[in-house]
């Protein structure tokens, strides 16, 4: 039988530190950073693989090891131990459990509304093309959003934790409504009730704590607060068309960017304060935002995955 390659070796002993991270039992920080300086490419591997968290990485590692479990060479011996030493053999199951779990995919139409109920009660709203799959097990619940928008109402269920893996983006559920937009620089997180956990799906990442009516957003590595949001204000694109009496531009730009597969920047403080009245479909922010240019008259320019809006015509 072949003998492990030096690259799964290192895919396996990767795969178990995430294991281990997740397992529940105390996390061996010397080990692990001695495992790190051990070789340069641990690092990467590992933050991929934690990112993903049981993706393809975690297939070929596991993959590896099951075709050759009956092997009897030190590098698997080395890997089988390391599972021992960190998880006390079995606390990696819900881990396994998870990867081996069959997702189930629902998606939005651009420009509509979908609403899905989750076999627990959880309630989500997709929108802006949103594209999702969900993974549910005895130990956790797992939605990866891989782009758009979706607005949470999560059941409660204290054995099984709720999170949404969005790019970067990590939420986790403490018992609460909640939105999430993903376009391709950043994730923006708005709580309506609640709270959740906001951060780098990443070992080495921040997290943040945001309650009701608090916003903020992840871009790249940097984790942000940026102001609050009113009563009301949470996900209003699930009402599809609102009704704007005398609100500034800068309110309707926010409730549009919700949806919008791109940023919405707004480059002076005269424009963001104009006045606003009208019914505005959230759903169809792109063309929408053109509508509103040539009746407020200001510029759209697209550029570094933004739109931007600027006083006057070019």
């Amino acid at each position: 039988m072949a003998d492990l390659s030096e690259d799964s070796t290192i895919e396996w002993e990767a795969a178990q530190w995430v294991a281990c991270r997740m397992g529940g039992e105390a996390f061996d920080e010397a080990g692990f950073d001695a495992w790190l300086a051990g070789d340069a490419r641990r690092k990467p591997l590992f933050d991929t693989m934690w990112r993903r968290v049981m993706g393809a990485d975690m297939d070929v590692a596991l993959g590896a090891y099951r075709q050759r479990r009956r092997a009897r060479h030190v590098a698997l011996a080395s890997a089988a131990g390391l599972l021992l030493a960190c998880t006390g053999g079995y606390a990696a199951w819900p881990s396994v459990e998870l990867f081996l779990a069959q997702p189930r995919h629902y998606a939005s139409a651009e420009g509509g509304i979908r609403e899905v109920v989750l076999e627990d009660g959880t309630r989500l709203t997709l929108a802006g093309g949103a594209d999702i799959r969900v993974r549910y097990t005895g130990y956790d619940r797992v939605v990866e959003l891989t782009q758009g928008t979706v607005f949470a109402d999560v059941a409660h269920d204290a054995r099984r934790p709720f999170r949404i893996d969005a790019g970067k983006a990590r939420i986790t559920d403490l018992g609460t409504r909640f939105e999430v937009s993903s376009n391709p620089v950043a994730v923006r997180v708005t709580v309506e009730s609640g709270a959740v956990r906001l951060g780098a799906n990443s070992w080495f990442g921040d997290r943040m704590d945001l309650s009701a009516d608090q916003v903020a957003i992840l871009t790249g590595s940097e984790l942000s607060r940026i102001a609050n949001v009113g009563a009301g204000g949470v996900a209003r694109w699930r009402h599809e068309w609102v009704e704007y009496r005398d609100v500034p531009l800068s309110q309707v730009v926010y409730d549009l960017e919700g949806v919008s597969p791109l940023r919405i920047r707004i480059a002076d403080e005269k424009l963001a304060n104009r006045r606003v009245s009208g019914r505005v479909r959230l759903t169809d922010p792109v063309r929408q935002i053109d509508n509103l240019s040539v009746i407020h008259d200001f510029t759209i320019t697209r550029h570094d995955g933004a739109i931007f809006l600027s006083s006057g015509k070019p």
